[in-house]
């Protein structure tokens, strides 16, 4: 069966037959609608896109005039970065559908739901303000004391669940199909932290000058590290660069020193002597040192270059003070308060740029350069008085960036033959291929053009399409969650001054705001969509945190209904008559 067949039959069994799907849908429109929200629908995964015009069918049976739209995430992206909370109609956005992660194992919730983590130089596209949920992840973030960050982060679960800020649907696992004659595909992707690993792949019958390809669906839009917030980016600049602290693999997600080799704490855990590798080389043939450190912080804290993750390195470091080089290979830091994300994020997934290729291209230069699009060539000047001419970023990584390849239409990749440590696959060039559709990517694993793809192709309900002569189907927990994101400034869902009730007593508006929520989450048949849409590889969804994290709370955590006779009720406690 398709994934187009798939579609079909789901949507009948939960009576969305009316569904039209087309660039724009309005679906099942009410009589007379309480309200009008505007969902945007990512049009580069066929399930997402089944999922989400199911939760726009649901939502618009509690009376909301639901108009649905297929788009590709270069719209979604500048209208929640840069639309300031406002309104779909003014410019900004209601409502889409993502899936989502943290970018690090460690769960780190202050990057996306902070109240200071706003865009466009923080990650919270959503507006979350809530002060109970800030308390609980200030709470979580400073405590050194492993039983009071536990409780910290059960409160920040207990408050998502009491008050649903998005509908988080499900949690996938990642179901990736590759070339059954490669061994060493060990893990899934997670950006930034997990991406293809060729090094370690080998290859039968290719001897010890294999060619191997990764399928990834959208094209990049950035390759500098601090700029990138997607998988189909660091898919890319992943095997090009290294962070301080890497991990060991999927399996044990186990820290494990990368160009830092160690590091002391004190016992207040503000101050930090970081020891760096020695002997590391840059693409170029430049020693790796603490300079390049300092630039990459120095780099990121600055909003003149508007990384997404400045508003999070500010909150760490409080300034440049912070930090300092105290050796070739040694940098020391104070920072203002202990904070969890320094240890589990900072140093564990900012990949290091190089201060001798980077530190001459201007802020307003850089998201247009050759370092950033890998389009063509420049030239960089070494301490010897030499030139390297680069053709991508330049990292101390596995692979160094070969440019964007006309001819197959893909990243191509060389091996990095002076790479710090060894590295036992047979792999010597390697392709990133952009390839859209699940069926697509498919036809290329069995013609042999591919030898793995990334798991955001969602092949679930492909997999008894997939013949084991020429594809072996792998299964990954993928610590994610697919949710229906919220504009938390909306004057319904977000704020609620828009209610009937938050009109009738401004001091309920936000509780009103819940109750429409709350009525979304309730609308949502969570296990039937992992059984039917996702052919039940995964979990119904309750809280942004991975359904097997230790820091999930499977006490706490009940199952949320599939109720409409209660979600009703909800929108009835905001005001809205039936």
């Amino acid at each position: 069966m398709s994934i187009t067949q798939n579609r079909r039959a789901f949507l009948k069994s939960v009576g969305a037959t009316t569904v039209t799907f087309g660039a724009s849908t309005n679906l099942a429109k009410a009589a007379d609608p309480f309200f009008k929200l505007y969902m945007m629908i990512p049009n580069n995964q066929p399930a997402r896109m089944i999922w989400g015009t199911l939760a726009a069918q649901q939502i618009s049976k509690l009376g909301v005039d639901v108009i649905s739209s297929f788009v590709p995430f270069t719209v979604i992206a500048p209208r929640r970065t840069t639309g300031q909370g406002k309104t779909y109609p003014d410019g900004g956005w209601d409502a889409y559908l993502e899936r989502y992660y943290y970018n690090s194992i460690t769960p780190t919730p202050s990057n996306l739901f902070s109240s200071r983590a706003l865009p466009p130089a923080g990650q919270n596209f959503y507006f979350l303000s809530d002060p109970e949920i800030d308390k609980a992840l200030d709470d979580y973030d400073q405590s050194l004391d492993a039983k009071a960050r536990m409780d910290a982060i059960r409160r920040f679960q207990k408050r998502w669940y009491d008050t649903q800020p998005l509908t988080i649907l499900f949690y996938p696992r990642d179901v990736i199909a590759v070339n059954p004659k490669m061994k060493g595909f060990t893990s899934t992707t997670f950006n930034p932290v997990f991406f293809p690993d060729p090094e370690n792949w080998t290859i039968e019958g290719h001897g010890n000058n294999a060619t191997a390809a990764f399928a990834s669906w959208a094209p990049p839009a950035n390759l500098i590290p601090m700029y990138s917030i997607g998988y189909n980016e660091s898919n890319i600049f992943g095997p090009v660069y290294n962070r301080l602290y890497e991990y060991e693999n999927w399996e044990t997600k186990k820290v494990i020193p990368g160009l830092a080799l160690s590091h002391t704490m004190s016992a207040d855990g503000k101050h930090w002597v970081i020891k760096l590798r020695e002997g590391v080389k840059w693409h170029s043939g430049e020693d790796f040192t603490a300079k390049d450190v300092k630039f990459t912080w120095d780099t990121i804290m600055n909003k003149a270059y508007a990384s997404a993750s400045q508003s999070a390195f500010e909150e760490i470091f409080g300034s440049t003070n912070a930090y300092k080089i105290t050796g070739p290979h040694e940098i020391t830091v104070d920072l203002p308060k202990f904070s969890i994300m320094f240890e589990n994020w900072l140093l564990t997934a900012m990949q290091i740029m190089p201060e001798h290729a980077y530190k001459d291209i201007r802020p307003e230069q850089l998201r247009g350069h050759a370092a950033n699009t890998w389009l063509g060539t420049y030239t960089v000047r070494l301490s010897n008085g030499r030139t390297y001419t680069a053709r991508g970023g330049i990292g101390t990584g596995p692979w160094k960036a070969a440019g964007l390849d006309p001819a197959r239409k893909a990243y191509k990749f060389e091996k990095n033959e002076h790479y710090w440590k060894p590295t036992p696959g047979n792999v010597k060039t390697f392709y990133v291929v952009n390839i859209s559709g699940s069926d697509s990517v498919l036809s290329a694993l069995k013609a042999g053009e591919i030898d793995a793809h990334d798991p955001m192709y969602d092949i679930g309900s492909l997999v008894s399409t997939i013949d084991p002569s020429w594809g072996k189907v792998l299964s990954f927990d993928s610590y994610k969650w697919q949710h229906v994101c919220y504009n938390l400034r909306h004057p319904v869902f977000g704020t609620g001054v828009d209610t009937p009730l938050g009109k009738k007593d401004p001091s309920r508006a936000a509780e009103a705001a819940t109750y429409v929520r709350l009525a979304f989450s309730h609308a949502m048949p969570r296990e039937q969509i992992v059984k039917e849409i996702a052919a039940g590889y995964g979990e119904p969804g309750t809280v942004p945190i991975p359904f097997t994290a230790p820091e999930y709370a499977h006490d706490l955590l009940k199952p949320i209904a599939y109720d409409m006779n209660l979600a009703r009720e909800y929108m009835t406690k905001a005001g809205y008559n039936y």
